[in-house]
């Protein structure tokens, strides 16, 4: 029950390669390869096979080895919906971080260790913290599943959630302090100054000034394909993607990965 698999892509880059414990050397020119006529290695069943990429028949955790020692592996799959789950969590403990800060200003909530200045100061840094966490996974969410970008404001919306809702996150506090009238101007000055400045940053913080569209990823995809390319290479800790696995910027990384232009997007490339 061997399923027939013919690939004839040009693998002018490979020139020693492993899949799992078998070995192959001087393929790279997609020479007949006599010792594979039925054969299964690994997870993959072949029939009659002469001719093939081998980096077309890796998947996720398996090697594919360059002459030149480098491992190029498949790409990595992360997922964007619990990184959205958990933006919205971390977003509720930010306000609700100032709801608190709210209920101690109006005396809902008694607390004597400190001054009031010093709470209120504390409350709006916890705030600040998880809000920040929440925009970056959901930058990051919308980085690995892109919304379309046909309508401009739901485009920019989706993706500065994060800003718009620093609004809720800061304003309220501070129009209750200024508000406020037991506080005295020094108290006031200071606790809606360190506000204001936490929503100026959390704002910036979630914005994304480089948002990735649906569009943009599949005209992408097309102008490397358009140049003879299927896929894309990228180092585990570059930011940028490359057409060809030798390029002298990967010289010294000991693996790469490979993968659609989407799959590099999805592992924060650009």
């Amino acid at each position: 029950n061997l399923k027939e698999v013919i690939i004839e892509y040009d693998s002018s880059n490979l020139k020693e390669f492993t899949i799992g414990q078998y070995a192959f050397e001087n393929c790279s020119s997609l020479e007949y390869v006599t010792i594979l006529q039925d054969c299964v290695i690994e997870n993959y069943a072949f029939a009659n096979c002469s001719k093939f990429n081998v980096s077309d028949l890796a998947k996720e955790g398996d090697e594919v080895v360059l002459k030149d020692g480098k491992v190029v592996r498949e790409a990595k799959q992360p997922k964007s919906g619990w990184r959205r789950a958990l933006a919205i969590v971390f977003w509720l403990l930010a306000i609700t971080a100032e709801v608190c800060a709210i209920l101690y200003l109006v005396g809902k909530i008694n607390i004597t260790s400190l001054n009031q200045t010093t709470w209120l100061i504390i409350f709006i840094a916890i705030d600040l913290v998880f809000f920040i966490i929440g925009s970056l996974f959901w930058k990051k969410a919308n980085h690995i599943t892109p919304k379309s970008e046909k309508n401009k404001f739901t485009f920019w919306v989706w993706n500065n959630l994060g800003t718009i809702l620093s609004v809720l996150a800061f304003l309220p506090l501070i129009i209750f302090v200024l508000m406020n009238k037991d506080m005295d101007k020094k108290s006031k000055g200071i606790v809606t100054g360190v506000a204001a400045i936490a929503l100026v940053i959390a704002g910036i913080s979630s914005y994304d000034f480089n948002p990735v569209s649906s569009e943009k990823v599949l005209q992408e995809q097309a102008n490397i394909e358009a140049l003879g390319y299927k896929e894309v290479y990228w180092a585990p800790n570059s930011k940028k993607y490359h057409v060809d696995p030798d390029c002298s910027y990967f010289s010294n990384s000991t693996e790469i990965y490979k993968g659609t232009v989407a799959d590099a997007y999805k592992n924060g490339q650009k």
